[in-house]
């Protein structure tokens, strides 16, 4: 099915549950409750359209980057700390979730648009010993030196290379991306069985699935 029930949309996207019966449905891939379909962002969140219509040709007409390249697709599902470039307007956005844990666009300057945080979510050895990590956004990378599952690492989008590790660790500085706590920064105060984070003066359990190294 092309279109999902409004009633039925994640409570992280920003929209009413009243209006429209049906709304555009993302492509699959990446996680629903941090994602969102470009076409809604452009028309019933920055609102630089009115119609879907409008949408198309904007996507169309080659207007609109996600992390640096030019996406014609209304479906692609934006996703944390994706990026979104209005060329025609040099207007630059960053995909984030706010403390009511809903999906929100922070506008930054176009210098910041060339770097990205990615969470690592998987790695497998590859024939020769070769190492390839999976991130949060589909991208894959082949990397030698150490790394684990739920770091996170910065990339330079015009290169598409690794420039440092963000371990998770002690002291690490986080993003909630899931769980009650969504929306919210934090520190890492202890990593045993459990990971602890320290939020807003109080030290909370949070599953590694739902922590995002952000320093």
């Amino acid at each position: 099915m092309s279109h999902l029930k409004r009633k039925t949309i994640e409570r992280s996207w920003p929209l009413p549950r009243k209006g429209t019966k049906y709304l555009l449905k993302s492509y699959p891939g990446k996680k629903s409750e941090i994602s969102i379909p470009l076409g809604l962002v452009l028309r019933d969140i920055l609102k630089v359209a009115s119609r879907r219509k409008e949408t198309k040709a904007m996507l169309h007409d080659n207007g609109i980057a996600v992390d640096g390249k030019i996406n014609t697709e209304e479906k692609f599902p934006l996703s944390i700390f994706d990026t979104l470039s209005l060329l025609k307007l040099n207007k630059h956005f960053r995909l984030t979730l706010n403390e009511k844990g809903k999906i929100d666009f922070d506008e930054i300057p176009e210098k910041d648009t060339h770097q990205k945080i990615c969470k690592i979510t998987g790695k497998k050895v590859l024939k020769g010993g070769v190492q390839q990590i999976n991130c949060l956004d589909g991208r894959n990378f082949i990397y030698k030196d150490k790394i684990s599952i739920n770091d996170s690492m910065i990339i330079d989008l015009k290169t598409n290379k690794i420039t440092k590790i963000l371990p998770l660790k002690a002291n690490s500085e986080v993003f909630i991306i899931g769980g009650a706590h969504i929306g919210e920064k934090g520190k890492i105060a202890e990593i045993d069985d459990k990971i602890k984070v320290h939020i807003k003066n109080k030290n909370f359990e949070i599953q590694a699935k739902n922590i995002f190294v952000i320093q």
